[in-house]
This record gives structure tokens, C-alpha cells and sequence, in this order.
């Protein structure tokens, strides 16, 4: 049984390593970010213009934004070369190979 603070959000194969998917969950749009070895969960909106970070590319430990190039570190959410811009990051837990995000 997962914690009381976790939220479920999907099944961990739905999000392939090497990739992110987008959710809304409970009034949160998230970027669930796989690695292959660790899975990042931010706010799904670069800090710049909005854009959907989910759909940018990962490159290491940052997401590139597609939109305009801003580099996003994926544990601290922080703008790289920008240290005056960030977004939210989200503690993940994976249980019995269902992906939960702890929102508040």
C-alpha cells in the first residue's frame, strides 16, 4: 500500500526509459522525466515561455526546452546559466511498478 502522501500517476511502463510523458494530476500539469536509472518529476512548464517541458530533449541530468534551448536540471528544476529561474520538482517513488509523485 502506498503512502498516504503520494498520489498515483501512472503504470512505470508508461514512460520508457530515455523518455517523459505529460500528466495532470490532481490541478498539477507534470513532466515525468525516465532516465532509465532514475525518474524525475517537474512542473511541466519551462520558466521562460511556458513551454511543455515534457516534449523537450533529455540530455544527461537537464531536459533541453524545445520551444527556446533553456536547459532545466532534472533534481533541482533550476535553469542552467540562469540561476534566477526554476520550476517546481516533485519527489517520485515507484511501488509494485506503479509511479506515485508526492505534490504537496
Amino acid at each position: 500500500m502506498p503512502d498516504l502522501d503520494l498520489v498515483f500517476v501512472c503504470e512505470l511502463q508508461d514512460i520508457p526509459g530515455g523518455e517523459a510523458r505529460a500528466f495532470d494530476v490532481e490541478g498539477y500539469n507534470l513532466a515525468i522525466f525516465n532516465t532509465g536509472d532514475e525518474l524525475y518529476a517537474l512542473e511541466n512548464a519551462c520558466p521562460h515561455m511556458g513551454a511543455a517541458l515534457a516534449e523537450g530533449e533529455m540530455m544527461g541530468g537537464s531536459v533541453c526546452c524545445h520551444e527556446h534551448g533553456w536547459m532545466i536540471d532534472l533534481l533541482s528544476g533550476e535553469a542552467l546559466e540562469r540561476d534566477w529561474a526554476q520550476v517546481a520538482t516533485y519527489p517520485v517513488e515507484v511501488q509494485d511498478g506503479k509511479v506515485y509523485v508526492q505534490l504537496g
